[in-house]
């Protein structure tokens, strides 16, 4: 007995060397394909001379440069699939059959938090406000105007939370999962900021990447969560719901000031504020716990989420 101990234990042990020793190869392929691709089309749009504030006027291979980068993450997530497991069958990257009402929690979510940033800074003066044709354009972005940023951000989501997301919360805890998550999302749209114009006029670009970079990963971690408990399909919706919002809503109804750019837009302050409140609410109302062995996104409430945490969900 005392000599079969040993190799008893160590048999249990080797499931979860391997699963991590998998999960951490996955990570940096996926990454290395990942920010590789984004290099390259980063090169490629400087020398079109490509600025996004004004992307309709770059030439053609420019605008392919920059719209493309939404489908990296979908490419990384492949390769690192492709080069871990050797095929993608059982890819596990989350898309289960979701509720309706989990659906419309992740909505609301959603429109809550594109809209109380833009309220904030047109009520405090921070900006003007145009309300030329605000209600078409609120039930538009919030409707049909979604439906487009669904498959855009499909192209992000299958990676940095059908790949990422889970292969962290196998590695590590919480902290990883969200800051690690957060910065890695955060990072992949530096160079827009910093290189391609993505940066307000009159606003640092180091203001501008670190509001940008405490919205995106108070964002994330929402996201991350919706993973975890619910599978991809309430990340994506959320996702493309903030873009729809951002982009035909808040955008065309927003008069610039002398100030406005530092504290509006998704660079600004006061979004970077209601992101990162947000993100501790919900987080502190259903948070991320480590348990054997996984990190797992505890219920946020038994008449939207009943199942126990993680147990609907394929990593």
């Amino acid at each position: 007995m005392t000599l079969s101990t040993p190799a008893k234990r160590t048999s249990d042990r080797a499931p979860a060397s391997e699963d991590r020793q998998l999960a951490s190869r996955q990570v940096a392929v996926f990454l290395a394909t990942t920010f590789g691709l984004l290099a390259g089309s980063t090169v490629v749009a400087l020398g079109l001379d490509v600025d996004v504030s004004r992307i309709q006027e770059a030439p053609a291979a420019g605008q392919a440069a920059l719209y493309l980068q939404a489908l990296w993450p979908l490419v990384g997530a492949v390769v690192a699939q492709l080069v871990t497991r050797r095929t993608l069958r059982g890819t596990g990257w989350g898309f289960s059959r979701t509720p309706w009402r989990t659906l419309r929690t992740a909505w609301l979510y959603a429109a809550g938090v594109s809209l109380l940033g833009p309220v904030v800074v047109w009520t405090t003066g921070l900006a003007g406000f145009d309300g030329t044709d605000a209600p078409l354009h609120t039930l538009l972005a919030l409707t049909v105007l979604t439906l487009p940023y669904v498959v855009l951000a499909l192209g992000e989501d299958v990676g940095w939370r059908g790949v990422l997301v889970p292969r962290l919360a196998e590695l590590g805890g919480p902290r990883l999962v969200v800051l690690g998550g957060g910065l890695a999302w955060a990072a992949f749209h530096w160079p827009l900021i910093l290189l391609l114009g993505g940066t307000p006029d009159g606003v640092s670009p180091v203001w501008a990447v670190c509001m940008f970079t405490v919205g995106i990963t108070g964002l994330g971690a929402v996201l991350a969560w919706m993973r975890l408990a619910w599978g991809q399909w309430p990340g994506v919706l959320a996702h493309a719901v903030v873009n729809a919002v951002a982009y035909h809503l808040v955008a065309p109804a927003t008069v610039d000031r002398e100030h406005t750019g530092w504290f509006a837009t998704e660079t600004g302050l006061v979004g970077a504020v209601v992101l990162a409140l947000s993100a501790l609410v919900w987080l502190r109302a259903a948070p991320l716990r480590r348990v054997d062995g996984r990190t797992v996104a505890l219920p946020l409430s038994p008449r939207i989420d009943g199942a126990a945490a993680g147990s609907s969900v394929r990593p």
